[in-house]
């Protein structure tokens, strides 16, 4: 499975951190997703050379190709060097399930779409942990060149999309905790609480 990890993001509700460095469990998050997807074929997307120097010790590590573009530009990156499906991953996601993971992928590859998108219902969507083929990649780099930040803006455009019904994978991931992300003080108190469960294979 190949496998993307953004990291770019500058962290603004939590003063500018480096959210995968944040500890949650007892490790960082990023090392928890290495774990997460060990034996896979894996890159870091960075926003910058000094953000990979950060993460270079982790994993294999990649600049944006386009700057300051947020991830749009992440996901153009992975699919560029990988020339193959990806599974791209936000690197704010601390208890990303691999079989949930797994499913994504696979799926995607199966259909043989352009990416595949977990959707919840009302139009909330899951572009962050989700597989892309780089058949997107011209759509992703007219989103850039407009200068479209917003990411499903972008992907819409898409010809071939498959949405992921969310519930569907409460099968392999009762409570969709592979979805949760962490954004804010009050994420990474609820991280915590989610840690101090007794058994978090029941989650």
């Amino acid at each position: 499975m190949k496998v993307a990890i953004l990291v770019g993001g500058k962290g603004k509700r939590l003063g500018y951190t480096e959210k995968p460095l944040l500890n949650v469990c007892g490790k960082k998050i990023i090392e928890r997703l290495i774990n997460c997807f060990l034996n896979c074929d894996l890159v870091i997307i960075c926003r910058d050379k000094r953000q990979s120097k950060t993460y270079s010790k982790f994993s294999k590590t990649l600049v944006d190709e386009f700057k300051y573009f947020g991830p749009i530009a992440g996901i153009y990156t992975a699919l560029n060097y990988f020339n193959d499906f990806t599974l791209i991953v936000g690197g704010d996601m601390p208890f990303v399930k691999r079989e949930v993971a797994e499913e994504i992928y696979n799926m995607a590859k199966k259909l043989k779409v352009d990416a595949l998108i977990p959707h919840w219902k009302e139009d909330k969507y899951e572009p962050l942990l989700a597989c892309y083929s780089p058949s997107a990649l011209p759509q992703l780099k007219k989103g850039i060149i407009k200068k479209e930040k917003k990411i499903m803006n972008v992907i819409l455009g898409l010809k071939n999309i498959f949405f992921y019904p969310i519930n569907e994978l409460k099968k392999i991931d009762k409570n969709l905790i592979s979805f949760f992300n962490i954004n804010t003080q009050e994420d990474l108190r609820r991280a915590e609480e989610i840690c101090s469960l007794t058994d978090m294979e029941e989650l």
